[in-house]
């Protein structure tokens, strides 16, 4: 019994540590998370929520989900980051510098390269019906 309160209590303490904003884009990713071929994964319904959530008092946040242990939270956060631009690349590069993961590293690139393709639309310009835009579940 006393090892299930101990690992309740260290569960806790790991959830709840987090600040309230971590929690909240958290939730706002967890909530807008697409499924495909029974995979989860990101898609425009996710970055177009977190993108509208976000702006640049929330770099300092971001950059912790980039060390979260959900790897669709870190593609997404990466996404939104470069999607900034400046302060947001320069974060998701500096964390390019960090990792040794091969495959995060290509997820970082990734991200980074997007951006710089000649057809990029920034995440907040996406054609949205009214439809896709009533399916979002952002920021309260």
């Amino acid at each position: 019994m006393s090892r299930y309160v101990v690992s309740l209590a260290l569960v806790a303490a790991l959830l709840w540590g987090q600040p309230p904003r971590y929690r909240e884009l958290r939730r706002v990713i967890d909530r807008n998370t697409g499924f495909a071929h029974m995979t989860r994964g990101v898609n425009m319904y996710t970055l177009y929520a977190l993108r509208s959530c976000v702006g640049e008092r929330d770099i300092p946040v971001l950059r912790d989900m980039l060390r979260d242990k959900d790897r669709i939270k870190r593609m997404a956060v990466s996404s939104v980051l470069t999607d900034m631009g400046g302060e947001g690349e320069r974060v998701v590069r500096a964390r390019l510098a960090e990792v040794k993961d091969a495959a995060e590293k290509m997820m970082l690139e990734d991200a980074l390269g997007d951006p710089a393709r000649r057809d990029y639309r920034p995440i907040l310009e996406y054609p949205l019906t009214a439809a896709g835009r009533a399916r979002i579940r952002g920021c309260k």
